[in-house]
């Protein structure tokens, strides 16, 4: 059914497929994940190598239905393998606005769908990594967002989650 140029799903194709559209743009949705579950900027790059892999492994369709549970899933998963510390699923799930059963399935199924396949060499994380850092050079003046700066860990990895949650 299209209504308003916004597509609502009878019923969801994928566990990733919402009923309807959420009301928080994508950008706003990256800016809370980024601002809320405070895992290393890496973890973005890492997670949009994870989408890529779940497009191009299961022709899986990108949409407004589905892409905020994906990047919840994808930037949860980047941060388990790449961080040295990260929150549990209850709390990610709490931050992308979704139940913690829910994310608990979408963990388990993105899995699945890559293959549990999560490792990223340097070059391939190099190569998303100036793409993101070029795209941002164009779109974050036109959006008012300034580019997010990669933070390096104390062994070169990504940036340390705090143990407790931020107010």
């Amino acid at each position: 059914i299209q209504a308003s140029n916004t597509m609502v799903a009878a019923r969801p194709i994928t566990k990733f497929h919402a009923l309807k559209p959420p009301s928080i743009s994508v950008v706003d949705y990256l800016v809370r994940i980024h601002k809320y579950a405070r895992c290393s900027t890496e973890c973005f790059v890492l997670a949009l190598i994870y989408i890529d892999r779940l497009v191009a492994h299961n022709n899986f369709i990108l949409s407004g239905l589905n892409i905020h549970r994906v990047i919840i899933t994808s930037v949860m998963l980047a941060a388990k393998f790449f961080d040295d510390q990260y929150f549990n699923n209850a709390y990610y799930a709490k931050v992308g606005g979704v139940p913690c059963v829910e994310l608990n399935q979408l963990e388990v199924d993105f899995l699945f769908r890559v293959n549990f396949s999560l490792r990223v060499t340097t070059d391939e994380f190099a190569v998303y990594e100036h793409e993101l850092e070029e795209h941002a050079k164009i779109t974050a003046p036109s959006e008012g967002l300034p580019p997010l700066p990669l933070v390096k860990g104390p062994h070169g990895g990504g940036a340390v989650c705090p143990p407790t949650a931020p107010d």
